[in-house]
C-alpha cells in the first residue's frame, strides 16, 4: 500500500499492483485502496525513487496509446484476460 498526495494536498491510499518497465521507464500499476469491482487502476510514470527516505515522485499519463500499452503488459505478465 502506497499513499499519495496530490497538488491540492489531498491523500489517497493505493495498492501498488505492480511496476511496468517500458522503453526504459518504470510505470507504476495501482488500484485505490478503498475502490470498488468496477474502478479502473491507475498508471502512473515513476519520475524518481528514494529508497532510503521510501518515496517516490510520480505523473499522470495523458497519451492513452501509452496507457494501452502499459495496462496491456501488465496483463501479460500477470495472466490477466
Amino acid at each position: 500500500m502506497i499513499v499519495l498526495t496530490d497538488q491540492d494536498g489531498t491523500s489517497v491510499t493505493f495498492e501498488m499492483l505492480d511496476v511496468v518497465e517500458y522503453q526504459g521507464e518504470e510505470y507504476a500499476v495501482l488500484y485505490p485502496a478503498d475502490a470498488g469491482e468496477d474502478e479502473p487502476v491507475h498508471i502512473l510514470r515513476i519520475i524518481s525513487e528514494n529508497m532510503d527516505r521510501n518515496e517516490a515522485e510520480f505523473e499522470g499519463l495523458e497519451d492513452e496509446e501509452l496507457i494501452d500499452t502499459i495496462y496491456q503488459i501488465f496483463c501479460e505478465s500477470n495472466d490477466i484476460f
